[in-house]
């Protein structure tokens, strides 16, 4: 079992020449490109989506492998969710190949895989690079392709960092230097919950409440402010123009929850100023500049410091 850590980017317009530029001022150790080819698994019930689990079988020229992944957490852009790989031949995965201990019990696991069928795929080339950067060593994946399920099919377009070896201190450093670039914006929504959708098996995006946060301490309040904030965030640029008001109620909610939590500290962060400057523009924002706030560096900058400032100092 691995746990990946990594943090996930949508690129939202031409990054090639900078991507470049900023590749050839890394030390690279070693680079690649692979055309991969996905199909994702469920039973009909969607069992394994109620136990927060994905499974999928991937495939290239070289290798066959399946994999699970299991409950994790997302939390400004950064992804910890543990995962079991195994090998597989045939077209269907095998989940006592995995570890019995993931499961509820045995015979939820095979009742499991008696149903199992496939529900979506994805298709596209990873072009990656390992990258030696402050002690560390971490991959940089640029995904481009797309996702295909029963309602359709939509863009991949995403970069992804994930740590290989060493300190996260050096991955959220090399992740702020790459979102200086401008052009990609944080992902909290993995290719599964996108494909998930596709299948017409996903719940739809909408606006969520203001969560119960009595009892809870600062970091725990911060943390499901910026979970808020970031799925309205989404919300806004997938939904209807008439919904608009609702998502961006939805966002500035989120910053009010961090900014109050932050502001009830022993010591604010470093980067609260910031935050209530970028609270005020999203806030004042008619609806074209409010789009390049929600795809600028800038903002990019600070869900990535409050992150870190989550995943490092807890």
């Amino acid at each position: 079992m691995q746990t990946e850590i990594e943090i996930k980017f949508f690129v939202t317009s031409n990054i090639q020449e900078s991507l470049s530029n900023f590749l050839n001022s890394l030390e690279i150790i070693s680079s690649e490109q692979v055309r991969l080819g996905n199909v994702y698994f469920d039973t009909p019930k969607l069992d394994l989506r109620r136990l927060d689990m994905g499974l999928r079988i991937r495939r290239s020229d070289h290798f066959s492998e399946q994999t699970i992944k299991c409950r994790g957490q997302v939390v400004g852009g950064l992804h910890a969710r543990p995962e079991y790989n195994a090998p597989v031949s045939g077209d269907l995965p095998t989940l006592s190949a995995f570890p019995d201990a993931i499961w509820p019990n045995l015979a939820v696991r095979d009742e499991i895989h008696s149903s199992l069928v496939a529900q979506f795929s994805t298709d596209f080339l990873r072009r990656h690079w390992l990258i030696a950067f402050e002690g560390a060593q971490i991959e940089l994946a640029w995904d481009r392709g797309e996702i295909v399920g029963t309602l359709g099919r939509t863009e991949i377009d995403e970069l992804e960092l994930e740590l290989k070896s060493g300190d996260a201190r050096a991955l959220f450093g090399l992740a702020a230097r790459l979102a200086e670039l401008g052009g990609v914006r944080l992902g909290a929504q993995s290719k599964a919950q996108r494909g998930y959708r596709l299948a017409g098996l996903g719940k739809p995006l909408t606006a969520q409440p203001l969560p119960d946060v009595g009892g809870l301490d600062g970091k725990a309040c911060i943390t499901l402010g910026l979970q808020l904030w970031q799925h309205h965030e989404q919300l806004w640029l997938e939904c209807e123009d008439e919904e608009r008001p609702l998502a961006l109620q939805g966002m500035l909610q989120g910053c009010d929850l961090v900014v109050e939590a932050a502001e009830n500290l022993a010591q604010s962060p470093a980067w609260l100023p910031a935050l209530r400057a970028q609270q005020h523009l999203l806030a004042e924002a008619e609806e074209e500049r409010l789009s390049a706030l929600l795809h600028g560096a800038d903002l990019v900058g600070l869900q990535l410091a409050i992150a870190a400032w989550l995943h490092l100092d807890s």
